[in-house]
Order: C-alpha cells, then structure tokens, then sequence
C-alpha cells in the first residue's frame, strides 16, 4: 500500500515542478518534461545513497578538525574508516527513473520526429 502511496506522491510532485517551471518561464509544459524528471531523479539518487564523495568530504572535515590549535599535533588520533558506497533505491527511485526515460522517448518524438 505505501508503495502506491509513494509512486502517486513522486508523480505528483515531479508533475507539479514540470508544471511550475512551465508556468514560470512561459514554456510549453513537454519543454521540461525531461528535465524536472532528471532533476528529481538525481535528488532521489543522492539521497538515496551513502558513502561516496560526500561523505568523504565529511570524513575529511571531521578528521581534520581533530587537534587544538594549541596542541601540536603529530599524529592524528581518530581514524575514520571509509565508508563502503551503497544504494538502495526506493520506489519513488524507480517511478522517477521511469518517468525521466518515457520523458526523454516523448522529447524525441516531439522535436525530432
């Protein structure tokens, strides 16, 4: 049941960004087709994932702010392993890569064809 829940919410919420970028820069409605849907799919993907060059630039930050400025340090004490890269894509993933491929297949055919 939830997953229904979530597809109609991602649907939702990607036709509403298509539409309010329609309306905003006075373009037809299949002009942003693609583009909100790869938006979308892309803020799903990165929030959807864990490790990679995020959180090693997180790591870095932490690990780096380890000593006092009044501490000499020659060594660094706490060691951060790195983070394995995993993605576990939900279906709201799923509906918006499905969306953004019938988008692009819709594009080409509209100005190509």
């Amino acid at each position: 049941m939830w997953k229904y829940f979530w597809s109609v919410i991602t649907i939702i919420v990607i036709v509403t960004l298509n539409f309010g970028l329609a309306t905003i820069f006075d373009t037809n409605f299949i002009d942003w087709l693609f583009l909100s849907g790869l938006a979308v799919t892309m803020v799903l993907l990165f929030f959807n994932s864990s490790g990679g060059f995020t959180s090693d630039l997180a790591d870095a930050r932490l690990q780096g702010a380890n000593n006092d400025e009044f501490w000499p340090a020659t060594e660094v004490l706490t060691k951060i392993d790195r983070q394995k890269v995993s993605f576990s894509p939900r279906i709201s993933f799923y509906v918006a890569l499905s969306y953004t491929v019938v988008a692009g297949i819709v594009s080409i055919f509209y100005y190509f064809v």
